[in-house]
């Protein structure tokens, strides 16, 4: 898997709000029920490119494409992780498996570079 591993370093990482999968139904009683089907939340990042040259940004394209959008999972290189994420989320050396998020790969070109962003879902 090591050629789909992603080691471009973004700009900035926003986290996102964590998902619950929580179902909310009503009963009989006109009270809700709640019921969560996974006891971890669905962590995803916001990755900003700004700046990127045509070469980086063929990089990032290249993996989005190679990924077939959300399909492929990939291991993010701590390498390429901001120190602030890896705070965050506790890491020293580990790398983080997911995938990027369909449809969530935004780009434009400017007079001499790229701006790109994209979304990052960390896997449960």
């Amino acid at each position: 898997m090591a050629a789909d591993d992603f080691t471009l370093m973004p700009t900035w990482v926003d986290p996102l709000e964590p998902e619950y999968n929580t179902i909310i139904t009503p009963t009989e009683s006109m009270k809700k029920e709640y019921m969560n089907l996974s006891a971890n939340a669905t962590e995803k990042f916001k990755l900003k490119f700004e700046g990127l040259s045509d070469a980086n940004f063929k990089t990032l394209f290249d993996h989005y494409k190679g990924q077939y959008g959300g399909y492929d999972s990939f291991a993010w290189k701590n390498a390429a992780i901001p120190a602030y994420i890896k705070t965050l989320l506790g890491l020293t050396t580990e790398d983080i498996t997911g995938r990027w998020v369909e449809k969530s790969f935004n780009f434009s070109p400017e007079p001499h570079s790229w701006t790109a962003e994209v979304v990052f879902e960390k896997q449960v």
